[in-house]
């Protein structure tokens, strides 16, 4: 019986994009790759995993735009950076923070996800959210990889962590927006409160009142926030060698078929 060309095998798939079985499993577990079985064995559409290369080099393709500078470029070509979103939002809801993922020099790449109603006044008003990017540059200038909590200029805590992809810096995700004990007078917040709200243009009792949305999380909790905050982003910089890999096969396989 002839072989259908029309369909790949595991081992031709491996040839075609240059990685190993383990890698091609977990394309299949994770979405990026489909296919089905034949007799116990994975086959995979030739005509599917041809459209799906060529939507894969379209999305590495990152146009030069005035509007990027050199650290996004950098960024977006190292990271997919609607997959980032996903798995930073669903991170930020289970563990019940916020979170957003910056650039090196700190200047977000992702919108915040999760974000409670405190935040969400001060992220509003320009001012506010000059003073929040301050913060996550403040972070990425800071010595070490290993997450700890750090206070930003509204009196909240948050952790981040590096993403690095072939030892390079290409972009930091920051969870975030929560307290480590109440906020207390003998603390400096009615001061506090009321700088924001003049700064941000905020009526001070409104936010007061947004402050009670903010969560206290103790030790325990920050240090499990701190353990997935790390994986995350050990995942992401796994995610971005992948993803220059394959950049550079598509190239390879695109130099190839034009000979």
């Amino acid at each position: 019986m002839g072989t259908d060309n029309s369909l790949l095998t595991t081992r031709q798939l491996q040839d075609l994009l240059q990685v190993d079985r383990i890698t091609i499993y977990r394309m299949l577990s994770d979405g990026r790759l489909h296919g089905f079985k034949v007799g116990g064995q994975w086959r995979f559409s030739r005509e599917a995993i041809e459209r799906w290369l060529q939507e894969q080099q379209a999305s590495l393709e990152v146009p030069e735009l005035p509007s990027l500078n050199g650290q996004l470029q950098a960024s977006a070509q190292a990271l997919s950076l609607s997959c980032i979103q996903a798995i930073q939002e669903i991170f930020a809801e289970a563990l019940g923070v916020g979170a957003v993922t910056t650039d090196p020099d700190g200047r977000p790449i992702t919108p915040v996800a999760n974000t409670c109603e405190f935040c969400g006044l001060i992220l509003d008003s320009q001012e506010g959210r000059k003073r929040c990017i301050s913060s996550w540059q403040a972070a990425a200038a800071t010595q070490g990889d290993t997450a700890r909590p750090l206070v930003c200029h509204a009196g909240l805590s948050y952790i981040w962590a590096r993403i690095k992809v072939r030892g390079t810096f290409r972009a930091a995700i920051h969870a975030g927006q929560f307290l480590t004990h109440p906020p207390l007078a003998e603390d400096g917040w009615p001061d506090r409160l009321a700088v924001l709200s003049k700064v941000c243009g905020l009526r001070p009792r409104q936010l007061e009142k947004a402050l009670d949305s903010v969560v206290v999380l103790d030790t325990e909790r920050q240090d499990q926030i701190s353990h997935m905050l790390q994986r995350v982003a050990q995942t992401f910089s796994e995610m971005g060698e992948e993803r220059l890999n394959l950049l550079a096969r598509l190239q390879r396989i695109s130099e190839i078929s034009t000979i």
